[in-house]
């Protein structure tokens, strides 16, 4: 082949070679005289061209950047057909004027693949959860490769695992590329397509190019002439030995494996191997990925073994196809030889030829892997913390990794996505969930470092300041402190400077603090010293093993913590002193304190805090204030010793009050009791009453009179003289003479008088019975003389009072006075005063159908109690209505229903109504439930709205367990700014309260003796309270909220912390239609707030656990108790079970569509038992 022009069979000039640029009209003029070509695997193709022009000005810019075309057309051989042109696509990439003489210039032009000019895109950026072929792909479509242009494909074998984060660090696109290349086990060769030129990607054996016409002979160069036929000129073959086994060991903390993971691959069956490469750090997660890259090591190792080196005058051998040889065996390559480089030359001075290197064409070949010319990042690189937009608390994933938006980043990014996650490093972490961790909001300037330099391994390694977010710690008086700050300002502060030196700790919630040392105020100005545990809110100390609060100094912090010498001293001092007063008050026969018993928990609890006590100890006393109450509660003794005077003061009154006995002992000066105003009384109320001395006893009334009463003897004795007043006789005795020193003496006929009298308090304790003589403090003359009672029945004006007693005479008879509440009474209850007299029921939780209640004028005040209670459930397997196991959609196993959770509830008794009232207060918070996307971003509609579904318990409890914004399996919940216009809270609240309140029972008291007519009862009144809280806010003014509740705008299936505005019901289609009107389940629901369990067992419902045995319903038992008074395990009609979706009447005064029996109201019963420390039984039938 020669490049001269000649004469073909008609004559006419034909070129071999030429330039053929379209854009350019000179190329047309090229008189291509030599060219030297280079194509190889992982290479961009690369021609450089010489021709000689006859315009000596040819420019620059008419070829640079210009598609070309360089053809090649074989010579036509006698008796045979035309060869098609062989072409060679490309961009031209460099121009120049190389020699010039009068009738013509010599220029030089550089024709490369398309891909050359990826050499021009230095950059850093960087491809999320990409794998190689597709980071590759997207650039080239970056660079032109549109198929108009420029071509590419992927022809792969092997399947590639995406990355989560790749770097092109300070790299141009093409070197990128190789290097993407070179670790996956790719290769690449730039060809010819039918319009343009194209980049094929292999990985595998059978990506090879087989072309016959490549399957040659091999003529050594002699000069003789080859007959026109393509061959093989020159061949040699270099091997050399290489490694056996390659093994990659790497560790990674986003593995699983808590070791580090090493694979080997091993050469087998080649003796011409020696030696381990061994490799460590590799970006690998797993012993798959791991073997993989040391299997890919191998093999590349493997294609650099043998290499091939020859010549010849192939026209079509490029890289990537095989050449076989027609008369030559190669023992290293039977199957032909893979070529890998080519180059080809050919000018005016010598024919066309090539040269080429090649391997046995068995072998994968992998592109070398030169890793010594990998970037390696060994500083930092910057970027801020970012989120999907609206967080203003960290954005973190499960294992709490961060996105960095890299300040080198230039791509277009949806917020969040915007790097791989990143872990935070910190100062300490660990197994158990343990670690330091200061979250980052967004916004949050960090530096990135890199896992051994390895630009795809990124970390953050340390948060920065900024000019605009400047350093808690600067120049000034902030400058001595070292500080934690978070965004909340939490604050954990230490101040350095010499005399002033503190400790703070501090949140903005309640402004709670703990300051230790100098504390100062914001402005500077000293608060104090020593230190401060404050709070605007609740406080709380709790030491389970004891705790000691003393203000004894402890110089120097030297000795033991829980030291209380000087208190021990005070004790053992006291104790002597009150040893020696006890010693006199027995020999008084007065009860005295339990000494030995105090010295040794003195000694065996409290010294040394041996048992979980708290000592209070202060060498100048302790002081205790406040506006309010104050409270002391002991199992056992209450102990107060003093070497001075104990005093009790009280502004109204002081009430002491023993279950056995008081005791006072005066040593010296004797007791004093007086009353400034007021009546002094003393009872003995069911025993004796003594009043001694040893010298004289003086009672006198200064301004009144001296009463004196004995139901059946008074005897007054003094040396044997005595008055005796008995059965309505006065016996008077002496043993000497009776004197009368009187002016007048006078008989009329007899008379009496019934001075009143105390009436004690009975067992019955809170009870108050009607005489109130005792209890009100009346003056005795006008409490124990009450109306007389008409024989009629009909009261009687007030008798007249003459003196101190009351009598009315009729006639020559007095008839006495008879109270209105005395026992005589015929419409009383006798006995009310002693109730209960019978023995307690066996059952209390048993109701009792109610008789016409006899008159009994009890009374007890009201009170007030806090209930808290945890219902009676518990779980099961559950089942379906068929009685079958009730499957999970997801794991195809038997569900687990039932279980237990808390309830609050107030409990408030009115004692002038004697109603009882049982309250729940419903803190509703409006919510909304929306598809998500993973990171919990609600999903648009087709209507370009948020797409909200109904609330269903069994799918999406986890949801309001999560909260507001977090992401669970494909839903998020968010809050509404209200509760929807079919939703009236005061509607709702009416309804509840009708169905509640329809049980029509009372509270009796257990054990009395009219049984089922005791006059002694109870209403009870359920009412419930909805409070609205948009997006949580604090309602309730201050009130305990008993119960949290999310309120979605529709739901398919609610449960006690989730309800529904409307309910739903889902059609076949999936789609879901309101079931329509209001039904009964928000009363449903409330009553689970007040304990009361399931009535219905079919898919979960959450039955008394009477009905639970071994984990299975007990239908044994539900058969035992059907129709019973207590809780059903099925009911078609009661509130907590059918009846709880029957509709809501429409009609005003309707009775309630689900029915409420009386063993629901069992909890409020023992809870108003609690209370009053009474049994109680529910009544129903009155």
């Amino acid at each position: 082949m020669k490049t001269a022009a000649a004469n073909d069979a008609s004559g006419n000039a034909h070129r071999y070679y030429r330039l053929d640029l379209a854009q350019t009209a000179s190329s047309r003029l090229a008189d291509v005289y030599s060219f030297d070509g280079v194509r190889a695997i992982g290479a961009p193709t690369r021609y450089v061209i010489r021709f000689t022009h006859p315009r000596h000005d040819l420019s620059h810019d008419e070829y640079l950047n210009r598609m070309a075309t360089f053809i090649i057309q074989p010579p036509q051989q006698q008796w045979t057909r035309s060869e098609p042109e062989r072409r060679v696509y490309g961009i031209v990439t460099g121009f120049a004027l190389v020699g010039s003489n009068r009738d013509q210039s010599t220029y030089e032009v550089v024709l490369e693949s398309r891909m050359a000019l990826l050499r021009n895109s230095p950059k850093c950026r960087f491809f999320v959860d990409r794998s190689d072929p597709e980071i590759i792909g997207q650039i080239l479509r970056e660079n032109g490769f549109d198929k108009l242009l420029a071509d590419f494909e992927f022809a792969l074998h092997r399947t590639y695992r995406k990355r989560e984060f790749v770097m092109q660090w300070d790299e141009d696109d093409l070197a990128f590329i190789t290097r993407l290349c070179r670790r996956s086990g790719l290769w690449y060769v730039c060809e010819e397509g039918r319009r343009c030129e194209k980049v094929r990607f292999g990985d595998d054996l059978t990506h090879y190019r087989r072309d016959p016409d490549l399957t040659v002979a091999y003529r050594p160069y002699s000069g003789m002439d080859s007959n026109g036929m393509e061959s093989v000129h020159t061949l040699e073959m270099h091997a050399t030995t290489i490694a056996t086994r390659y093994t990659v060991r790497t560790f990674s903390p986003e593995s699983m494996l808590e070791e580090p993971v090493e694979r080997t691959w091993e050469i087998r069956g080649d003796s011409t191997t020696s030696g381990e490469v061994y490799v460590w750090g590799a970006p690998c997660l797993s012993a798959d990925e791991a073997a993989e890259e040391a299997q890919l090591r191998a093999q590349a190792a493997q294609a650099g073994q043998i290499e091939y080196r020859g010549t010849g005058n192939l026209l079509d051998l490029a890289p990537g196809y095989v050449l076989k040889l027609l008369d030559r065996d190669l023992a290293q390559a039977k199957h032909g030889l893979l070529a890998v480089s080519v180059t080809y030359a050919a000018s005016r001075d010598r024919g066309y030829h090539v040269t080429f290197t090649a391997i046995p064409a068995d072998r994968l070949y992998r592109l070398p892997l030169l890793e010594e010319t990998w970037p390696k990042i060994h500083g930092v690189v910057t970027g801020r913390i970012t989120s999907t937009g609206g967080h203003t608390h960290p954005y973190l994933d499960e294992q709490g990794r961060y996105i960095v938006d890299l300040h080198l980043d230039r791509d277009p990014r949806t917020p969040g996505l915007n790097s791989c996650p990143m872990r935070l490093a910190k100062p300490f972490a660990g197994g158990g969930r343990t670690g330091f961790h200061f979250g980052l909001v967004d916004g949050t300037v960090v530096t990135v470092a890199f896992l051994r330099g390895n630009p795809d391994l990124p970390y953050i390694s340390q948060v920065l300041h900024t000019v605009r977010d400047r350093d808690p710690v600067v120049a000034g008086k902030w400058g001595t402190r070292d500080t934690i700050r978070t965004r909340s300002n939490n604050t954990f502060e230490f101040e350095n400077d010499e005399g002033k030196e503190h400790i703070k700790t501090a949140t903005e919630h309640g402004k709670s603090q703990l300051n230790l040392g100098h504390t100062v105020a914001a402005d500077g100005n000293v608060r104090g010293e020593g230190f401060e545990l404050r709070s605007d809110l609740k406080g709380h100390l709790r030491a389970g093993g004891g705790m000691l609060i003393s203000t004894e100094a402890q110089a120097g912090a030297l000795g033991e913590q829980a030291s209380m010498e000087a208190a021990m001293q005070q004790f053992e001092a006291m104790q002597r002193d009150v040893q020696s007063l006890a010693d006199a008050a027995r020999a008084s026969q007065i009860e005295t304190a339990d000494l030995k018993e105090e010295n040794r928990w003195l000694r065996e609890e409290l010294e040394g805090l041996k048992q979980a006590v708290i000592a209070l100890s202060a060498p100048n006393g302790i002081g205790m204030a406040t506006p309010d109450r104050v409270m002391v509660s002991a199992g056992k003794d209450v102990s107060v010793a003093t070497a001075s005077w104990f005093n009790l003061n009280a502004a109204m009154r002081v009430a002491i009050a023993a279950g056995e006995m008081i005791s006072m002992y005066g040593g010296k000066q004797g007791i004093r009791t007086f009353s400034g105003r007021g009546p002094i009384e003393i009872q003995a109320q069911r025993n004796l009453l003594s009043l001694a001395a040893d010298q004289n006893v003086t009672i006198s009334s200064v301004n009144g009179s001296v009463l004196i009463k004995a139901a059946r003897e008074f005897i007054v004795e003094c040396q044997g003289a005595f008055i005796k007043l008995s059965n309505g006789c006065i016996t008077l005795g002496a043993p000497n003479e009776l004197r009368w020193e009187i002016s007048k003496f006078e008989k009329t006929p007899s008379a009496q008088m019934h001075l009143g009298a105390p009436a004690f308090s009975p067992a019955m304790v809170p009870f108050q019975v009607s005489c109130e003589a005792w209890r009100g403090g009346a003056s005795l003359a006008a409490s124990t003389s009450p109306a007389a009672i008409d024989p009629q029945g009909g009261p009687m004006p007030a008798a007249p009072v003459s003196g101190i007693g009351g009598t009315q005479r009729l006639g020559a008879a007095v008839v006495p006075i008879v109270p209105i509440d005395s026992p005589e009474r015929s419409f009383a209850d006798g006995n009310h005063i002693l109730e209960p007299q019978l023995p307690p029921s066996s059952d209390l939780s048993i109701p009792v159908r109610l008789e016409n209640g006899v008159y009994c004028p009890w009374h007890m005040p009201g009170m007030f109690k806090e209930c808290v209670d945890a219902t009676e459930t518990g779980s099961y397997m559950a089942l379906d209505e068929r009685r079958q196991p009730w499957l999970n959609d997801v794991t195809n196993q038997q569900r687990t229903a039932g279980g237990t959770f808390p309830t609050e509830f107030e409990l408030s008794y009115d004692g002038q109504s004697k109603t009882l009232y049982a309250t729940v207060r419903v803190k509703i918070i409006p919510v909304d439930l929306f598809v998500s996307d993973a990171t919990g971003t609600a999903l648009l509609g087709p209507d370009g709205q948020k797409q909200s579904v109904p609330y269903d318990s069994d799918a999406h409890y986890r949801c309001v367990v999560y909260g507001v914004g977090r992401y669970d399996n494909g839903h998020v919940m968010e809050y509404r700014r209200g509760i929807g216009p079919r939703f009236d809270v005061e509607k709702k609240k009416r309804q509840v309260e009708a169905v509640l309140n329809g049980h029509g029972c009372q509270l009796i008291l257990d054990g009395c003796s009219k049984e089922a007519s005791c006059g002694c009862r109870v209403s009870v009144i359920f009412r419930v309270e909805f409070l609205i809280s948009v997006a949580g806010a604090d309602v309730g003014s201050g009130k305990k909220i008993h119960k949290t509740v999310y309120l979605f705008p529709r739901e398919l299936r609610a449960d006690a912390k989730s309800w529904g505005e409307i309910s739903t019901r889902r059609r076949r289609d999936g789609t879901y239609v309101d079931s329509g009107g209001d039904s009964n389940v928000a009363a449903h629901e409330c009553g689970h707030l007040f304990n009361f369990p399931d009535e219905y067992w079919e898919y979960g419902g959450w039955v008394h656990r009477m009905y639970i045995n071994n984990n299975q319903l007990d239908f044994a038992a539900d058969a035992a108790h059907r129709g019973k008074q207590k809780w059903q395990m099925t009911s078609a009609r009661n509130l907590m079970g059918g009846g709880c979706n029957n509709p809501v009447p429409q009609t005003p005064g309707a009775l309630p569509t689900a029915s409420v029996g009386p063993y629901y109201l069992e909890y409020v019963r023992k809870h108003f038992t609690d209370m009053t420390h009474k049994n109680w039984k529910v009544g129903y039938g009155r």
